[in-house]
């Protein structure tokens, strides 16, 4: 009866100490970026979009001009 008893204890012990708290796992930080053979496309698409905006920007304000003129 000792046995089971003291087994018992154990098993619970064991149960509790395995449900306790642990230290939050460290932030992992975003790894630094590398360069690629893909940069120089990239960066053309990059201004590529920069330039469609510009354009796109213009065309707008020509039309309200456009717009405002025939009124």
């Amino acid at each position: 009866m000792a046995f089971k008893t003291a087994l018992l204890l154990v098993t619970l012990a064991v149960m509790v100490t395995g449900c306790g708290t642990s230290p939050p796992p460290p932030q992992e930080q975003k790894p630094q970026r590398k360069e690629t053979v893909f940069d120089p496309l990239t960066s053309t698409i990059d201004r590529a979009k920069g330039v469609q905006q510009t354009v796109d920007d213009q065309a707008a304000e020509q039309r309200k001009k456009i717009e405002a003129a025939e009124r």
